[in-house]
């Protein structure tokens, strides 16, 4: 089974690395001056003391004419949706699954879309990965993965990646209720990453600084509020001692939106606490401090491009 990793930023060249490193086919696509690193010296992974080197096929661009992938794994940043799902639209097999393992809420609508007969599986994980450099990735910390899907009709493929990725190292499971994971993935996010880009710090560093620990628990007020409104049947209570408990595993992670703003380019915020203040308006629910935060971000964002 090949896999296709399609944006190899940190999270996605850690779990193409991994893949590759344990004996299985896969092939990346990504930056350029990461892809020529990786193409040149292979992808290092820096975990725990120890130096993890693997190769694979990597490229700029991804060629679904040209490609002979049993599965899709999209780890591109939610705002790069429409071009990813049109690229696979010229000629993926209908019945290759694709994996969204992506910050944010919503991202699977545009893959519905496009590619209305495909097999679409949301992801979340709380794997902790930083870029160093060109195909140098650190592991941070590792977490735990969930898959399920949203749309389509499985066809057995996603047993076998669960195996793969098992076999290299994760901790994955399938469930029955995406929905819920996704939603506690979306709280912790909208917690963590723009308090520790305000910061400009390690996600430990949060809950040090009281006045961020009242703004913490605000965004959480707001978000688990629309949570709540949404699924009503569902149950957030642990939902504030996961996210700290998630803090503490990766308190020597620098978010993926602090990595952002640090290299000019534009966060996944609107996908975030944009998300909760958009939806929190049309349900005629209150989220001023997920509104603020955005507006922050932007304004950080504009500053460092």
């Amino acid at each position: 089974m090949n896999i296709s990793v399609i944006g190899a930023g940190s999270i996605g060249s850690l779990f193409a690395g991994r893949v590759a490193y344990s004996g299985f086919d896969v092939d990346v696509v990504g930056r350029k001056a990461h892809i020529k690193k990786i193409q040149e010296k292979g992808l290092t992974i820096l975990e725990q003391g120890t130096n993890i080197v693997s190769y694979f096929p990597a490229k700029t661009e991804y060629n679904p004419t040209k490609q002979d992938s049993d599965a899709i794994f999209v780890t591109t940043k939610a705002y790069d949706n429409q071009t990813v799902a049109e690229s696979l639209s010229n000629g993926l097999n209908v019945e290759t699954p694709i994996f969204l393992i992506q910050n944010g809420m919503g991202n699977e609508d545009i893959f519905k879309k496009v590619l209305p007969e495909n097999p679409i599986y949301r992801a979340v994980t709380t794997e902790a990965a930083e870029l160093i450099r060109p195909a140098v990735v650190k592991h941070v910390a590792f977490g735990k993965t969930s898959f399920g899907i949203v749309s389509g009709k499985g066809n057995g493929f996603s047993s076998q990646v669960e195996k793969i990725l098992s076999s290299s190292g994760f901790q994955i499971k399938e469930t029955q209720n995406i929905q819920l994971k996704m939603w506690y993935k979306l709280l912790a996010n909208a917690a963590i990453c723009p308090l520790g880009t305000i910061l400009h710090s390690k996600n430990g560093e949060i809950l040090k600084r009281p006045s961020f620990v009242r703004i913490f628990n605000a965004i959480l007020d707001e978000g688990i509020a629309l949570a709540n409104h949404l699924l009503p049947d569902e149950d957030f209570s642990a939902s504030r001692d996961f996210i700290k408990e998630v803090i503490n595993k990766t308190q020597d992670n620098k978010c993926s939106m602090l990595q952002d703003v640090e290299r000019g380019r534009r966060t996944e915020i609107d996908f975030m606490n944009g998300f909760i203040a958009r939806e929190s308006r049309s349900y005629g629910l209150n989220a001023p401090i997920n509104s603020a935060i955005t507006d922050l971000i932007r304004h950080l964002e504009r500053n460092h491009q």
